[in-house]
């Protein structure tokens, strides 16, 4: 669990700013979950950057991107798999950007069409409309989730309308919602104390207050995510500081974790210039803008440029250190104030230089009405909390080195012998004000508060305000700063500097710092900031987490509602966050295709790749690996795949008849990622079987299917594409699969079984073959089984990792239509054979389950006798080279004399692979491309599904034609 889970309408946040020789007993980083004992969750959120779609969610995918258009990209969480931004061309919505009621006409029916992949599982009812934001030419709705009416903690989706067109998606929706409810949830005094039982080891003076109607928590961690009923209650600490929201099983009390709603941070002087800090820098007389003072005991208020206008030659003026928007609260004592003589056109002058309490309660005032003024002019919409008062608390005694936020007000520690008294760095207060800042203007239901991206752009704030990267120099007393944005010779990247949120925040704070400098170097120094910090402030109000904040600055920079045509300065933005490691492929387009067969019979195979966005990135692919092997072998053969002028190419080797070859192809990109094709976690490899086949019964699911049984839940006709399934039949247009009309899910705790006729054996076959095509989608079996059963005896099941209740989540995802083949020799018993497909699922996570096409039981005859010297290599030669002559590398016995050399290109290596996936395969069953020489009953070469089938296609041809049988119908199956 983490924080994008948080509410955003409730989230309270407080900053504390570490320093590892504070002994004292400080709060945690902003919304970092902790988990109850027992109770297990994430703490970060896993995403993809590379595009990729998860197999779930492959056939949902290719329906948005074909409407969105070439360009359509996406981040992927990885647990929850869903899409948590995606953009590409957009969608015309005209009129949406000035009429709420168009853009929310245009939301409903989006979402009612795409809800299967950016909500799994839920209806277009559990979305409640929270947020209607038009800002910077930007219509953002948010939707929140629910169930039973229940909120799902976190779970929400928006959307976002520029220039008339649905410009960019969000969700960070929770999957398959279901929870076990209650009719009597515990009572608020017991869901308080057991809150508080938790927390008062740690924290003794700790008390509850306010306890939530019942909510849905999401426990996202290993395995499928659990929901369980909660309540929340809110705990507060005065002494440590800190404050939680505790979740409590809305059950039995018992607690289930919390979240700190305390945000760190570090303050440091930036600048080594006299407003940085006490102990680097001269001291400057600042205005005090907005400030509640008396004129001969008559209240009046100063302007933003600290001017009060009176009526008289000579006044006596109150001072102190409250004002319109900030109000400072002093812990070491006494609040300050004087009462002075100012004269007419003459100014009064306060200094607490001597005085670190005083220059505490001074400096703060300065500084936080600073960063509110700064802030108000970047903001293209008024922001109701800007123009509010915000408590400003001072020299607390009880830490030090440290520095917080609320989400609302501010806090401030005494200093030490190792740091400064925080509230006398204004680089930590701009960055203390960032945080509230980013929680205040946060868009409910559309962006989320997370730690580490509060923590980044916080220090972007502080470091705008100041002009230097460098923040809070002075903080330990010295010049040194606390954090550095722009390190010489470094950048902060992403994923490999993740980790505690000050540290993960400079990602995106270095990020932001980096697209400020090319801005002012291309537009100047006034227009370039301006424009950093509008980017800055308007994608934080968007944004979920780190990552997303790559397609919101995208969005703010737009100028047509259309991301995949690029934006103004979107060269700039790639460059950017690429450098940070925050735009990986997924910005590039890829295809693969299929050239025209060669001479030898290889079928050469084309990677073609090229800016889908943006030709600013140095980003191609380096190289391209063909891998294969035997299948029951480990040792694998790789060739290089040649570079040509239309990508990479190489061919799969010979086989003798009878030979089932697995393979794979891998993709090197320059930015160190590679694309893997297939991608199913459970079985990573294509099959191809050689050698002749003769058909003895085929089902392609067109016609009368009287014969066979449907058990429940299957269903024959047009797959939907739904839950992963296809959106296409392989062949024709019918497909045999299980619940092909509702959501494409199978229910759990259910065994669903299809049955085939019983189909006559004849006689004089070596062996008997199961080939057909599959697209299956179904649980880790060690929690739900697809099998194959052949005359009642087990013939194939889906890999099970037996990793226990937690680890076990090697699912098996098919994207694409796979050729699979069985040899049902061992069970094909009584010259009879029965097929039947099951799925055998528990309660828990369901997926799209079987759908299956183009079913054949072929037979294979035996091999003649081979002959040395026919140019044919049967069986028990090594080679054969069409002669009986020695000495020219295949003997007259025809066995082979000397290795043979590679000429061409593609250099062949091999290695022994043991990956996990081969024990996905309960017997020698294997799978192949299509063939493509020759076509037979259920053997059909360049149809199907299209798109995502294309590697099936490029290789199915590989193999080598081999003797030409009597009765052989096809050279190579697949």
């Amino acid at each position: 669990m983490f924080s994008r889970l948080l509410s955003s309408a409730s989230i309270v946040t407080i900053l504390a700013l570490s320093f590892a020789g504070d002994a004292q007993a400080r709060p945690v980083e902003p919304g970092t979950w902790q988990a109850a004992p027992g109770v297990g969750m994430r703490t970060q959120r896993m995403v993809d950057l590379g595009g990729t779609p998860p197999r779930v969610a492959a056939v949902a995918w290719r329906r948005l991107a074909a409407e969105l258009g070439a360009n359509a990209q996406a981040i992927w969480d990885a647990d929850t798999q869903v899409p948590t931004r995606v953009w590409g061309s957009g969608l015309a919505a005209s009129g949406a950007v000035e009429s709420t009621l168009v853009a929310q006409r245009t939301a409903q029916n989006f979402l009612a069409a795409h809800l299967d992949l950016l909500a799994p599982g839920a209806r277009l009812d559990e979305f409640e409309l929270v947020g209607d934001d038009l800002s910077a030419g930007i219509r953002s709705l948010g939707y929140v989730q629910r169930y039973h009416g229940r909120r799902v903690v976190g779970g929400q989706l928006s959307l976002r309308f520029k220039h008339d067109r649905l410009a960019l998606i969000a969700s960070e929706a929770l999957p398959h919602v279901r929870a076990v409810l209650t009719d009597s949830p515990v009572a608020d005094d017991l869901a308080r104390a057991r809150a508080l039982e938790w927390l008062r080891a740690e924290f003794p003076a700790a008390v509850a207050g306010a306890v939530s109607a019942p909510v849905i928590l999401p426990l996202v961690g290993a395995g499928p995510v659990r929901y369980v009923e909660a309540r929340a209650v809110e705990v507060s600490s005065a002494r440590p500081l800190g404050g939680w929201t505790v979740y409590v099983d809305a059950a039995t009390g018992a607690p289930l974790a919390r979240v700190s709603t305390v945000v760190s941070a570090s303050g440091t002087v930036l600048y080594d210039v006299p407003e940085r800090s006490p102990s680097y820098g001269d001291r400057v007389l600042r205005p005090a803008p907005f400030l509640d003072v008396t004129i001969d005991d008559v209240p009046a208020t100063t302007d933003v440029a600290g001017v009060v206008g009176f009526d008289a030659a000579t006044v006596q003026i109150g001072l102190g250190v409250r004002g319109e928007f900030v109000r400072i609260i002093n812990q070491a004592g006494e609040l300050a104030s004087q009462v002075v003589a100012l004269d007419e056109g003459s100014e009064v002058q306060w200094s607490g230089a001597d005085d670190p309490h005083l220059d505490a309660q001074l400096t703060a005032y300065i500084a936080a009405n600073a960063a509110k003024e700064y802030v108000r002019a970047i903001a293209s919409e008024p922001l109701a909390w800007l123009d509010g008062q915000m408590n400003v608390t001072v020299s607390d005694g009880s830490g030090a080195c440290n520095a917080m936020s609320n989400g609302d007000d501010l806090f401030f520690y005494d200093g030490s012998e190792n740091c400064e008294n925080t509230a006398r760095i204004p680089d930590v207060v701009y960055h203390e004000t960032g945080h509230s800042v980013h929680n205040q203007a946060l868009i409910p239901g559309v962006g989320l508060f997370e730690g580490a991206l509060s923590e980044g752009i916080s220090d972007y704030l502080s470091a705008t305000m100041t002009g230097d990267p460098r923040m809070a120099r002075g903080f330990f007393l010295d010049s040194q700063p606390l954090r550095d944005l722009d390190p010489d010779g470094y950048e902060w990247h992403w994923p490999e500097d993740r980790g505690e949120a000050h540290d993960e925040g400079r990602i995106i704070g270095g990020t932001l710092w980096d697209l400020r400098v090319a801005l002012v170097d291309e537009m100047g120094e006034a227009e370039g900031v301006a424009w950093a910090d509008k980017i800055w402030y308007e994608a934080i109000r968007r944004a979920s987490d780190i990552p997303t904040m790559y397609p919101e600055a995208l969005l703010v920079d737009d100028d047509d509602g259309d991301l995949s045509n690029g934006t103004p300065h979107s060269c700039l933005i790639d460059q950017v966050f690429h450098l940070h490691g925050l735009v990986g492929a997924a910005i590039l387009g890829g295809k693969v295709r299929t050239l025209e067969a060669a001479g030898d019979g290889t079928v050469p195979v084309a990677l073609d790749i090229q800016a889908a966005q943006s030709s600013c990135i140095d980003l191609a692919p380096t190289g391209a690996t063909l891998e294969w092997r035997l299948r029951g072998t480990q040792t694998i053969e790789s060739a290089a795949m040649t570079a040509t002028p239309e990508g990479f190419t190489a061919a799969l080797p010979p086989q003798l008849d009878g030979t089932v070859i697995e393979y794979r192809v891998v993709a090197d990109i320059s930015d160190g990622t590679e694309a893997s094709f297939p991608a199913n976690p459970a079985y990573r490899w294509y099959q191809r079987y050689y050698g002749p086949v003769v058909p003895i019964w085929c089902e392609g699911f067109e016609g009368d299917l009287s014969a066979w049984t449907l058990g429940t839940e299957w269903e024959v006709g047009a797959p939907q594409g739904k839950s992963g399934d296809p959106a296409a039949a392989f062949a024709g247009d019918k497909v045999a699969g299980i619940d092909l009309g509702g959501d494409g899910r199978y229910s759990p705790q259910r065994v669903m079984n299809l049955t085939g006729p019983m189909v006559e054996l004849p006689s004089g076959f070596a062996t008997i073959r199961l080939q057909y095509q599959r697209w299956l989608n179904v649980e880790d079996a060690y929690f739900d089984k697809a099998e194959i059963m052949v005359n009642g005896e087990l013939g194939w099941r889906n890999f099970n990792s037996m990793m226990g209740d937690n680890n076990s989540k090697t699912h098996h995802r098919d994207s694409e239509w796979s050729f699979h083949d069985i040899d049902i020799t061992p069970v094909a018993f009584g010259g009879t054979v029965q097929l039947g497909f099951r799925l055998s699922s528990d309660g828990g996570l369901e997926l799209g389950g079987w759908n299956i096409d183009d079913v054949c039981i072929v037979g294979v005859e035996e091999p003649p006798p081979a002959i040395c010297g026919d140019g044919v290599i049967g069986a028990g030669e090594g080679c054969d080279d069409g002669n009986s002559e020695d000495g020219d590398g295949c003997s007259a016995e025809c066995s082979v004399e000397t290795p043979e050399e590679p000429t061409g290109g593609a250099q062949s290596t091999s290695s022994s692979d043991s990956e996990g996936d081969d024990s996905g395969e309960s017997e020698d069953s294997a799978t192949g491309g299509n063939a493509t020489d020759t076509a037979g009953c259920g053997c059909h070469g360049a149809g199907g599904a299209g798109g995502s089938s294309a590697w099936m296609l490029v290789l199915a041809g590989l193999g080598w034609r081999r003797r030409t049988r009597r009765r052989a119908t096809s050279a190579a199956r697949a």
